[in-house]
């Protein structure tokens, strides 16, 4: 790639009540007009154009930059539309196209298209040894794409009219363009028309004066491309229409159908429709699409993001370093026209014979996909009117959060498999080893009996659960209506033997432990005395709650403090828990950039990235929501009005997660029957 693009376009623009005049009588370019002969090619134009319009005419025809061609006589430099060299007529012509232009306070676009030299002479219209250019070949390519530029800007009407002239007076070839109206027709901005043009506009100019300038091989080139492009959009099409008719993909087309509303105008079916009652196929549509291009789509669409790549990496060696990436619209609007086509397919299902599972179809859009559903249904709920309405939509939001929960849980369980398997590969053999494994297999035991609703756990496993819950919940999730002594004992226990082991941070077993849980840069210490000062406090507030049950305001005066420490205690939690995120989320990067290929370590890292964020928000962090409940309640204790204590209490006696999530199974069954309706 060459450090200067092959070609390149500036633009600007006068109004021609006060910028034009100043250019046009500026004493450097009037004093460029002398003689010109139509005989010898000699510049003289001041018999045909007044000195308060020879301006930018004169500079872009005069004799120091402009060189007529070999055997041409009589002529002027200048080109227009209708002519590659100007005669005696057209010039007097085009001056009086300028005066008009002025005396209506017309715009004047000043444009320069400049070429670079390597360019020109792999094209063939420049040689270097005798300095000849082919100005026609030139001239030709900027008659084509002007009026291109024009029909962009809708200035393709009777009044515009342009000039142009090859100049060589510098080490770059380039061509000065004047365009200009006889009569506005741009719409007025303060006054004036309107100067500027879209980018666009510019970048079709570049693109096709490149195009015709370039030689053939470099043209053939750029159209194989073009035609390679098309190709694999194409293969990628074909392996998708495949793949919607094999066994597997049935059952995701099924739960597309049955998520799509019934449109009499099933055209609405489209990648474009944002309404709310089609958010959910399109998530469920776009989720299909995603997972068959990392799979059996892969191969054809990474030749075709190759494709693109090479397609830009062209683009700047001909245009600059500017050129933006087109990968990211690409990959959108490839991802759009595959969810379409899956929608034209769904279109000639006229039935389904087995009934839609809610739930499962809950399941396999993912977190990622509820989070965005449910904070659509959110937005939806809140502007409802209908009583009807409202409570199906708190029951489907419900039952979203829900899964969602336990998606994160059955996440969690995986990891902490991980973590065992390279605990056990990696680390050396001893009882530092037994120990942080048999700490990661609670944490996943806990989090299998989390998936088993309370109404279906035998009695040992309520006994096995209440004890991990115990040793190994998260102390911002512990209630202070259920938190007591010995629960307090047991985790202060805990944490001890815990802290004991991990501060040997020189075995190796302790150090594979610690990056994987995100801790190897926290302070233990600190981390434990944080957790361990977060369930006194919440013990001295239930005892408080309990000693001054009949005493409104010493009850308030004893808690004030515990709160305004406890919500600082939060806020450290949540700060550590922030760092520990941070840690495993650039954990799993490091892993997928270890274990996928370089043209998909971008993008997987990217969605890897945003799915832990997802993953951790609920679990291991202090949520936003809980320290805004805090804050009102320090507000609460100051006031000590009894509806607003009470209130406070509510707040902090409120179900743990464990809890929460063991109510909404119970009630799922139920609810699932009625969302199906």
């Amino acid at each position: 790639m060459t450090e200067t693009p092959d070609i390149i376009y500036t633009q600007q623009f006068v109004a021609a009540n006060v910028q034009y005049l100043d250019y046009s009588e500026r004493e450097k370019a009037v004093d460029l007009l002398n003689d010109f002969d139509l005989e010898t090619g000699e510049s003289n134009i001041q018999h045909d154009v007044d000195e308060n319009l020879a301006g930018y005419l004169g500079y872009t025809d005069r004799k120091a930059a402009t060189k007529l061609e070999d055997g041409l006589t009589g002529v002027y430099p200048t080109f227009t539309q209708d002519s590659l060299n100007l005669t005696h007529k057209q010039h007097h012509e085009l001056a009086d196209k300028i005066r008009e232009a002025q005396k209506n306070k017309s715009m004047l676009w000043q444009g320069v298209v400049s070429f670079n030299p390597d360019f020109l002479e792999r094209a063939k219209l420049y040689d270097p040894e005798t300095g000849v250019v082919n100005q026609r070949a030139i001239k030709r390519a900027v008659q084509k794409a002007i009026p291109e530029m024009l029909k962009q800007e809708e200035l393709n009407v009777p009044e515009t009219f342009w000039w142009a002239d090859v100049h060589l007076n510098t080490n770059h070839v380039h061509v000065h363009i004047g365009i200009s109206q006889t009569k506005n027709t741009r719409p007025l901005k303060f006054g004036e028309p309107k100067g500027t043009f879209q980018a666009k506009s510019l970048k079709k100019i570049k693109s096709i004066v490149h195009r015709e300038v370039e030689d053939k091989v470099s043209r053939k080139q750029d159209i194989n491309l073009e035609k390679k492009i098309d190709e694999l959009k194409k293969d990628v099409v074909d392996q998708l229409k495949e793949n919607l008719q094999q066994q597997q993909q049935q059952k995701m087309l099924e739960q597309i159908w049955h998520a799509l509303p019934k449109y009499k105008d099933k055209r609405r079916w489209r990648a474009s429709n944002n309404s709310y009652d089609f958010r959910e196929a399109k998530l469920l549509t776009g989720k299909l699409v995603d997972d068959l291009l990392k799979t059996d789509l892969n191969q054809d669409y990474e030749k075709y993001l190759s494709a693109i790549k090479q397609k830009d990496s062209d683009n700047r060696e001909k245009y600059g370093q500017n050129i933006p990436d087109s990968i990211p619209k690409k990959q959108k609007d490839l991802h759009d026209y595959l969810m379409n086509r899956v929608f034209d397919e769904l279109r000639e299902v006229d039935a389904v014979s087995t009934k839609s599972n809610f739930s499962e179809r809950v399941k396999w859009l993912g977190i990622e996909g509820n989070n965005e559903l449910i904070e659509v249904l959110s937005k939806q709920l809140k502007n409802t009117k209908s009583d009807i309405k409202a409570k199906k939509l708190k029951k489907e939001i419900g039952i979203r959060k829900y899964y969602v929960g336990v998606l994160i849980k059955e996440n969690k369980n995986k990891n902490y498999l991980n973590q065992i398997s390279e605990l056990k590969e990696k680390g050396l053999k001893n009882n530092v080893q037994d120990y942080l494994i048999n700490d990661l297999q609670e944490k996943y035991r806990l989090g299998v009996l989390q998936l088993i609703s309370r109404n279906k756990r035998d009695n040992d496993n309520k006994t096995e659960y209440q004890k991990l819950v115990n040793k190994h919940a998260d102390v911002s999730q512990l209630s202070v209506k259920k938190i007591n002594e010995e629960i307090v004992a047991q985790k202060n226990q805990y944490l001890d033997e815990w802290l004991k082991v991990v501060k040997n941070t020189k075995d190796p077993n302790v150090q594979i432990y610690l990056k994987n849980q995100g801790l190897e840069n926290v302070n233990l210490s600190e981390y434990v005395d944080l957790q361990k000062k977060i369930m006194q406090a919440k013990l001295a507030i239930k005892d408080n709650n309990k000693k001054y049950a009949d005493n409104v305001s010493l009850r308030n005066q004893k808690n004030g403090k515990l709160f305004k420490q406890l919500k600082k205690d939060y806020e450290d939690l949540k700060n550590i828990n922030s760092k520990i995120d941070l840690n495993q989320t650039q954990i799993r990067l490091n892993q997928a950039s270890n274990s996928k290929n370089v043209s998909r370590q971008k993008n997987e890292s990217k969605s890897l990235a945003k799915k832990e964020n997802t993953e951790r928000k609920p679990t291991n962090s202090v949520s936003p929501r809980l320290l805004s409940k805090l804050s009102s309640a320090l507000t609460s204790v100051k006031k000590e009005g009894q509806e607003r204590i009470n209130a406070l209490r509510r707040n902090l006696d409120k179900e743990d997660d464990f809890e929460k999530q063991d109510r909404i199974d119970e009630i799922e069954t139920e609810t699932g029957r009625s969302m199906e309706r």
